[in-house]
């Protein structure tokens, strides 16, 4: 269930928008499938037009700069600020591979508060230009985590499932939409997740393009936006989605023409249903706290109070 401040959602949760769709990596398991799906970069002023209106019934303990790649973005600043302009929160952070992050400019520092980069083994990033960007954190005050990634569970499945029973556990057992709450922000609407945004694109079937709430300035949305975000209900994506609990795999780094084939199973080939069972017997505060999915193993600047916040 939400809390109700003010009379708006308080999510406690960062609310997400994918600033680009495209990225310069190709990791194999990617959940907002980057190496597959068309270029796109988002409108600064529609970002500020959607969170505007969202503020009036929502309120997020900040906003994540998502991608593919962030800093693809060729106006990156202008999203800083027109994300900070909408009302909807101060805080503004920015999750990268951080490839490029040595090219970011100092004004792009001074205006990001927070960044999180995400560390994989089949692309490294000199130890050098890591106690650069360190530094240039502590010159600017922005936070710095960063996560080192070894693994990944899979994401989706492209022959998906008919087995409701199964969809219906794979969404109950979804942190990604309960616990982590990561609800993504898109062209005028709010989804659950981004896996809801990104699936419809590369799978086309009816009933997949509907999983969204568009985001309106009517008197009853706050309404609306509390009975989607509550609903027990899986998404139409949901039937292709594997939540938290596909099967584990080692990282790697995927030819884009080839990354859509490992999906090329069903659900049923696709899902770890030994970690399905155990997450089921968790008890509901706790399903959050098995992160094999997008926690990593191995962590590298980040404070342990932190930590223990992810870990809740």
């Amino acid at each position: 269930m939400y809390t109700i401040s003010n009379n708006k959602i308080d999510t406690g949760r960062y609310c997400e928008i994918n600033v680009v769709h495209h990225c310069n990596l190709s990791c194999r398991g990617c959940t907002h499938l980057s190496p597959t799906v068309p270029k796109y970069i988002a409108d600064p002023e529609k970002i500020y037009k959607d969170l505007s209106i969202l503020s009036k019934s929502y309120i997020p303990r900040g906003v994540k700069l998502v991608g593919g790649e962030p800093l693809l973005h060729p106006n990156i600043i202008e999203v800083i600020e027109a994300v900070r302009a909408s009302g909807i929160t101060k805080f503004v952070k920015m999750v990268t591979n951080g490839h490029l992050l040595s090219k970011a400019s100092d004004l792009f520092w001074e205006k990001i508060d927070a960044i999180e980069i995400s560390l994989y083994p089949s692309k490294p990033i000199n130890p050098e230009t890591l106690k650069i960007l360190k530094q240039k954190a502590k010159d600017s005050k922005t936070i710095l985590e960063s996560y080192y990634w070894d693994d990944f569970r899979e994401s989706y499945s492209e022959l998906g499932t008919e087995n409701t029973e199964l969809v219906q556990k794979i969404y109950s057992t979804c942190a990604i939409a309960h616990v982590w709450r990561c609800h993504t922000v898109s062209e005028g609407y709010l989804y659950k997740c981004p896996q809801s945004v990104f699936i419809p694109k590369v799978i086309q079937k009816e009933n997949l393009q509907n999983d969204g709430i568009k985001i309106t300035d009517s008197g009853d949305f706050f309404e609306q936006l509390l009975a989607y975000l509550n609903s027990e209900k899986p998404l139409g994506s949901c039937s292709h989605c594997l939540g938290c609990v596909g099967k584990r795999f080692n990282h790697e780094q995927v030819n884009p023409k080839l990354w859509r084939s490992p999906q090329q199973f069903t659900s049923e080939e696709l899902v770890d249903l030994d970690y399905l069972s155990f997450v089921e017997k968790q008890p509901s505060k706790a399903k959050g706290s098995h992160r094999e999915v997008s926690f990593p193993e191995k962590i590298t600047s980040i404070t342990t109070k932190l930590l223990n916040n992810y870990r809740k």
